[in-house]
């Protein structure tokens, strides 16, 4: 006969994301425990049914019980967890009007009356947010008073429980409530405080990747052209002349890209530096199957069923980032395979791919390649080239991705809005 039920949680979260109904966890953690104030309630009201109350009707009484006790093994095996917390509080008209009927045939003793009330605002301000009580108020208010109309005796005395008996269940509603709101908001606190902790901890660890990667990749040109020149003779001749100022151009020319993506890198994701125009799709392939060809040679196939479309996008940052997909799928696609680079039009978005056959991504790699500086066991360079091509399609709105076939090939894609 107790009036609980088992909704959702309250405004309460766990982890670092606020979620309004809760964690699922919670809400069926409440929920079972209604379950059990209803079972529990039938299973003691069943037991102690040979000892009634004077003037009980003992067959209606069991039949309360009985009810009780289907309601808490229904309850327990409801899916609360995918319920939001307000629907639960549908049981408390119910189990409201449970007590009721049981103490309009419960013969005279009123002591169990209000520890049934009791408990289901216990529960109520656990399971519930504040005020939660105080609205149920009026409704408790009726299921205490129209019992006393059936039982014997005054009904002026019952009133003067209910008095007490209905401001004492909201008080104590309203006090659990306030409770488990401020520990929730203490445990949000401390969700907060790790996620800030693990944030601050993931920047530490790119910022010695950055310190490793780029101490490398400069050390080693600064270093070539420094040996080639500190062993060229004074009275070297112009072809050798030529050959060491050839190599230092060259690897000049290696650090300007690696200062260039780096720059890039910095600010790919910021939409403001976009310089964003009306771009003929055909066009753009076009100049794009010229720039792949000079990458990939024949291995690259360009697909397209749209014509005459108009995209509207930086297209010089697009033609990068769809060039540094092709250049990680020549310097990293096993075999000599065809490339593909194709688009497609989605509903609300285009998107191009760059597809292989060339063995695919370990398993689980799909979003670690986009880490800025992650290389891998089998990628040279930086790593920086995918970071790019993220941060480009996340400036445009859109986003990029792999889907990974390992054994058998990868697709990288870019979406960008219409």
């Amino acid at each position: 006969m107790d009036p609980i039920h088992s909704p959702p949680v309250r405004t309460g979260h766990t982890g670092a994301v606020p979620v309004g109904d809760g964690p699922t966890d919670r809400r069926r953690l409440f929920g079972r425990l209604a379950a059990v104030f209803f079972a529990g309630s039938g299973v003691l009201g069943l037991v102690t049914l040979p000892l009634p109350a004077p003037g009980s009707d003992k067959a209606a009484t069991a039949a309360v019980y009985a009810v009780a006790l289907a309601l808490g093994i229904a309850v327990w095996f409801a899916p609360w967890e995918r319920w939001p917390r307000r629907a639960s509080l549908a049981v408390v008209p119910p189990a409201l009007a449970l007590i009721a009927v049981g103490n309009a045939v419960g013969g005279e003793d009123l002591h169990t009356y209000g520890v049934f009330f009791v408990v289901a605002f216990v529960w109520i301000g656990m399971a519930q947010p504040s005020r939660t009580s105080a609205a149920l108020a009026p409704l408790a208010t009726a299921a205490y008073v129209l019992p006393l109309f059936f039982l014997p005796g005054g009904v002026g005395a019952g009133l003067a429980s209910a008095a007490v008996t209905i401001p004492v269940c909201v008080l104590v509603g309203e006090g659990i409530a306030w409770g488990v709101g401020r520990l929730e908001q203490i445990e949000l606190a401390l969700a907060r405080e790790r996620d800030r902790a693990e944030q601050l901890r993931e920047l530490d660890e790119l910022k010695d990747r950055f310190l490793s990667a780029v101490s490398h990749e400069l050390r080693t040109p600064i270093t070539i052209c420094r040996g080639h020149l500190e062993v060229l003779d004074d009275g070297a001749d112009a072809q050798e002349v030529r050959a060491v100022k050839a190599m230092c151009v060259s690897e000049l020319a290696l650090l300007g890209r690696l200062v260039e993506d780096l720059t890039t890198l910095a600010w790919a994701d910021d939409q403001a530096l976009l310089k964003v125009e009306s771009l003929p799709l055909d066009g753009f392939l076009h100049d794009m199957a010229a720039k792949a060809d000079a990458i990939l040679g024949d291995r690259v196939r360009v697909v397209s069923g749209i014509g005459g479309a108009t995209l509207r996008v930086d297209p010089q940052r697009l033609a990068q980032a769809l060039v540094n997909l092709l250049q990680n799928a020549a310097d990293h696609a096993k075999g000599d395979g065809p490339i593909c680079l194709r688009v497609e039009a989605g509903p609300a978005s285009w998107r191009f791919e760059v597809a292989d056959d060339g063995g695919g991504l370990p398993p689980g790699d799909e979003q670690v390649v986009f880490e800025p500086f992650n290389t891998g066991a089998s990628r040279g360079g930086m790593g920086l080239g995918l970071s790019i091509v993220r941060g480009i399609a996340r400036a445009h709105g859109g986003e990029a991705g792999a889907v990974n076939r390992p054994g058998r090939g990868v697709t990288f894609w870019v979406r960008i809005p219409r």
